[in-house]
């Protein structure tokens, strides 16, 4: 993909996940269940990553420290952020132990930033590749992550579907493929694993802001049962 189009996809990109952080951040605080504003704070960190992460597609190669900060911040957040939303959908499931242990919830993200730190190190910052280096193993987790929640939200299909038609289920599965294509990107498959990528981003939160803001004029309730966070465990 051109620079233009990636640098305009990533600009959307950050105005829709600021979209879904005033989107959720009324009804999860309205609920009065702490745990479920890690969701708009997830997604205020994935904002953050994108917006991070265009400095670092328009700044010179040459200035490799510069892109070197932005591009381990903007993978970094993205990572927090669907960490933090995927802990949100383990409470009381099957995976409580993940949901619901504050050691756990600080140690995964300590581990993948310790592993990211690491990496860095090894990389030879020169050479402008560290970022490259990190960037498969931190798409793993992320995909690891949306893979869980679209689980979560395809194992309660019968709730999902009666509040929204199970479509939370679909955007989970577009930001899935989100990650399968830029994990693709490296292989050989280039500019059409790049679209893919941001198709599949791109399509997914904008499916999460529909299902958001046409729930915001109705009970705040309403916008939770639409994200599938009022499930009964299994």
């Amino acid at each position: 993909m051109g620079s233009e189009l990636v640098l305009a996809a990533e600009s959307l990109s950050a105005i829709a996940a600021l979209t879904l952080v005033y989107s959720t951040l009324k009804p999860c605080k309205s609920s009065g269940i702490q745990y479920l504003l890690l969701v708009p704070a997830g997604f205020a960190l994935i904002a953050i990553g994108f917006i991070t992460g265009i400095p670092y597609l328009t700044v010179e190669p040459s200035i490799v420290s510069f892109r070197l900060v932005t591009g381990v911040i903007s993978l970094l957040t993205q990572t927090y952020g669907l960490l933090f939303i995927s802990l949100t959908y383990a409470r009381k499931t099957r995976l409580r132990i993940l949901g619901e242990s504050i050691i756990l919830e600080i140690a995964i993200p300590a581990l993948i930033t310790i592993g990211a730190v690491t990496l860095v190190l090894i990389s030879d910052p020169a050479t402008g590749a560290a970022v490259s280096t990190l960037e498969t193993p931190l798409r793993v987790v992320m995909a690891l992550c949306t893979l869980y929640v679209l689980y979560e939200t395809e194992r309660n299909w019968s709730f999902t579907q009666k509040a929204s038609e199970g479509i939370v289920a679909v955007a989970f599965g577009f930001l899935f493929v989100e990650q399968l294509g830029f994990l693709l990107a490296p292989l050989d498959f280039g500019g059409v694993a790049v679209f893919l990528g941001y198709e599949g981003r791109i399509v997914g939160l904008a499916i999460l802001i529909a299902l958001t803001v046409i729930g915001t004029r109705r009970p705040d309730f309403n916008v939770l049962r639409r994200l599938g966070l009022t499930a009964l465990a299994h």
